[in-house]
């Protein structure tokens, strides 16, 4: 479909029976070797060929590594213990800091829960404020039922009212999970179309996709990123949450009820957002239908 079609991403995931774009990108992502906005029409360059170049290396080196795991491992765990020994003896002593004398493992040092900072939406949500390099993050996901001038918010819940809808709405998991018993802990999920207007509060606005790259760098990078915004544990996200230490105090959480992935709306690239899983570190640049229902975090102006 994607080669052939004129669909986007989101639609083929909806088309193959994916009630989410974003665990369909992951699990595209984890079969093929690539996600699925890369891939090109027929016709339309040398992408598509270099995709399927990368599908075929892919299912040779499978092979191959099944077939030396035993070996890998037995040598991983000696150089495990090896490290773990110089480690000790050399590193723990050293007056260096690791974290800021390498630039790829993020900055660690330079952000803070700003427990005494705090900002009130419209409804009266008080939401902490987590400082990250230069920026200033809400430590929580959006949850107004109104834009802050007071506009209501449409909230639907019948999920083919919500794809035909063509304005801002909202809703709290509903058909996204069928789990409304925990909506307190999360935030709500926003269309496309209520990000578009005033939506964070006064002096606030959606996070851009431009904010989202200054975090990335921050972080160290989009491979390692998503493990380092992650809230800790498996209490709401499912087993593994590969890599999550919340070291900055972002403390992203997944879509209520399902604890396998979340996106965040990142305008202004129409339908984009930013994804996070349970199983994966990155943070990557996902293609949703503007029908699609993401979170959204606000940042300072």
């Amino acid at each position: 479909m994607l080669q052939n079609e004129e669909v986007t991403a989101s639609e083929v995931a909806y088309k193959v029976g994916f009630s989410s774009p974003t665990y369909f990108n992951t699990c595209f992502s984890d079969f093929f070797g690539f996600p699925p906005g890369t891939v090109k029409k027929s016709g339309s360059g040398n992408t598509q060929e270099t995709n399927s170049v990368q599908v075929k290396a892919k299912q040779i080196q499978k092979w191959g590594i099944r077939k030396t795991s035993i070996i890998i491992l037995s040598g991983i765990l000696s150089v495990a213990v090896i490290a773990y020994l110089v480690f000790n003896v050399f590193i723990k002593n050293s007056t260096s800091d690791p974290l800021t004398s390498n630039k790829n493992s993020g900055k660690s040092s330079g952000s803070k829960i700003d427990n005494n900072k705090t900002v009130t939406d419209i409804d009266g949500n008080i939401y902490k404020t987590v400082t990250i390099g230069s920026q200033v993050w809400l430590a929580e996901d959006l949850k107004t039922t109104k834009y802050n001038d007071g506009t209501p918010i449409p909230y639907v819940t019948d999920k083919e009212e919500w794809i035909n809808t063509k304005s801002g709405a909202y809703c709290l998991n509903c058909w996204y999970c069928k789990d409304e018993s925990n909506d307190s802990i999360y935030g709500a999920l926003y269309n496309w179309y209520a990000i578009t207007g005033k939506l964070c509060p006064v002096g606030w606005h959606v996070s851009t996709d431009q904010d989202w790259e200054t975090l990335i760098d921050y972080c160290g990078g989009w491979e390692i990123a998503g493990g380092k915004l992650k809230e800790v544990g498996t209490i709401h996200w499912e087993s593994p949450n590969l890599g999550a230490t919340n070291e900055f105090g972002f403390t992203a959480i997944p879509f209520g009820g399902c604890g396998k992935d979340l996106g965040y709306w990142c305008p202004p690239r129409f339908g984009y957002v930013r994804s996070l899983c349970s199983d994966r570190t990155w943070i990557y640049l996902t293609e949703c239908h503007e029908c699609a229902a993401n979170y959204v975090r606000c940042v300072r102006d």
